[in-house]
């Protein structure tokens, strides 16, 4: 009885967002959803949470479809978090390195030590 009295007071589903659901469940990644459906992550997440789709265990839509339906994820996907904001610091540290001396003193705050 409680299923149905949530399905029913769930909006029907645009084209689009049926199948950006679709592809959260079948372990598409959140750009390529959003670049094939035009449907924003914030969007995506809550629309997942309404009708009860997850993405796959173990990856960082899994641990966002954990986030939006407020529970605690599960080990492997707090460990696919952790990978993707290792893997966003390296990158982040990769682009300040090319950049020349003084505006990367600029972004990072930091300064060499006076000799």
């Amino acid at each position: 009885m409680a299923t149905t009295a949530i399905l029913t007071m769930c909006a029907p589903l645009t084209a689009g967002q049926a199948v950006a659901l679709v592809l959260l469940r079948d372990g598409f990644s959140e750009r390529s959803i959003t670049q094939r459906t035009g449907i924003p992550a914030d969007t995506l997440y809550t629309l997942a949470a309404a009708h009860r789709i997850s993405a796959p265990h173990g990856t960082v839509e899994g641990h966002r479809c954990h986030e939006s339906v407020g529970t605690e994820p599960c080990d492997r996907c707090s460990l696919a978090e952790g990978r993707d904001q290792a893997r966003q610091r390296a990158r982040h540290r990769k682009s300040l390195n090319s950049l020349p001396r003084a505006l990367r003193r600029q972004a990072t705050g930091r300064r060499r030590a006076t000799r």
